[in-house]
């Protein structure tokens, strides 16, 4: 990746932590249970220097170490660390769209007004969130990304364009664990390969769609689908490849993302469900 002469300047951290206890379950992408005290916290904080990983989470452990009087009830942990060009408030639109904009999801303001007593029971105003999991922080991150990337190309900022592109690497690369099915990484060793022939049949149809489960469109408003044609490869718009070339391939062209590397199974969907749910069914 070629060095950017960017160092030293100002940006936005903004960070996801939440109790220890549920830690796994977040990272394997599980809905989080506000009946059993699972949440997330986002906050955000300065950061001066370079994009590189081991300064960014310090800085984020610094500002999270002294979050405990903010009203942190159980023992916890960071979870993820994101960085954006340095704004005020980055975090309130990362939440923005986990709990209005995308998801509807709970967040600690809201139930505080619904407390008949009208005491502030979750203190830190709206940063704790309920009912979440990471693939939809993943989500609401990357919006923001493609949104300022699509301001920089508008304005014909080419540092900002280059800067943007050095921050979505790393947000991604942060984020996006999910492997391909052939990948060699551990969390692959561990996982048996998905044998799609077992579970579709030749010329089955499937669809392609975004983390939200929206389904993916082309330029035309059309959806994305791709055909099985067997032995684990499908056909879409003329290209014979496996799931996730073609989900990264498609995703990055028709969904707003920048991914490096997608597991297409959890993004190609047959008659309303994953691949991946189709296996863990059967």
């Amino acid at each position: 990746m070629v060095n950017i002469i960017m160092k030293e300047k100002k940006y936005t951290i903004v960070y996801v932590f939440g109790p220890m206890f549920c830690y796994k379950k977040y990272r394997e992408d599980q809905l989080l249970s506000i009946e059993k005290g699972e949440w997330v916290k986002i906050g955000e904080t300065e950061y001066n220097g370079e994009i590189e990983e081991k300064s960014i989470m310090q800085r984020a452990m610094y500002r999270i170490n002294q979050e405990s009087r903010t009203g942190i009830p159980v023992i916890s942990t960071i979870y993820d660390v994101f960085i954006f060009p340095y704004k005020k408030n980055t975090d309130n639109m990362v939440r923005g769209r986990l709990c209005s904009e995308m998801f509807e999801i709970d967040n600690s303001k809201q139930i505080n007004k619904e407390q008949t007593n009208g005491d502030y029971v979750v203190k830190a105003g709206n940063e704790f969130v309920y009912t979440v999991s990471r693939s939809k922080i993943l989500y609401a991150v990357q919006s923001i990304d493609h949104e300022k990337i699509a301001d920089a190309v508008e304005e014909r900022d080419n540092e900002q364009i280059l800067l943007m592109a050095e921050i979505c690497h790393f947000n991604n690369k942060i984020l996006d664990n999910n492997q391909d099915e052939t990948g060699d990484t551990e969390q692959g060793q561990r996982k048996s390969r998905l044998d799609l022939d077992s579970i579709l049949e030749k010329d089955a149809e499937v669809v392609l769609t975004k983390n939200s489960g929206e389904i993916v469109v082309d330029e035309n408003g059309e959806a994305i689908k791709a055909t099985y044609i067997g032995g684990n490869k499908f056909e879409c718009k003329g290209e014979f490849s496996r799931s996730s070339p073609l989900a990264l391939k498609y995703l990055n062209l028709y969904a707003g993302t920048n991914l490096s590397t997608v597991n297409g199974n959890e993004y190609w969907r047959f008659e309303g469900q994953k691949l991946t749910s189709l296996r863990r069914d059967s």
